[in-house]
């Protein structure tokens, strides 16, 4: 059964094919479309506002955790030794780089935004 579903599509796929394969694309006329015209405008989106609050708020609670990440991260670096827990202190030490790169990529977010949005 298997033998004889697997040969009906080897005969029946090429025909299909065919009907699915795209049509040639128009060649353009004129000059084309002006991308240079075209720039951002957060007035033209409806309650743009929002969104920039929204954004701000990540912000805000990104910055938060990932200076309480720091913050956890240097008290485990620092306690662990103190009780003989160097695993700890390894893992602290770890969580504070971490805890660094994350701070680093969440406070350039909205400069590497704005970059993005600017015109060239």
């Amino acid at each position: 059964m298997l033998h004889q579903l697997a040969a009906a599509l080897t005969v029946r796929v090429p025909a299909v094919a065919a009907l699915l394969a795209p049509t040639p694309t128009p060649e353009p006329s004129g000059d084309g479309f002006d991308f240079s015209r075209i720039s951002p405008d957060p007035s033209a989106v409806p309650r743009s506002d929002l969104f920039y609050k929204l954004a701000n708020a990540a912000l805000f609670l990104g910055v938060i955790s990932a200076v309480a990440g720091l913050a956890a991260g240097a008290i485990a670096f620092g306690i662990g030794p103190i009780f003989g827990a160097h695993i700890i202190s390894d893992r602290g030490k770890s969580m504070m780089w971490k805890a660094g790169l994350v701070a680093i990529v969440v406070g350039s977010a909205t400069s590497i935004i704005a970059f993005l949005l600017t015109e060239i």
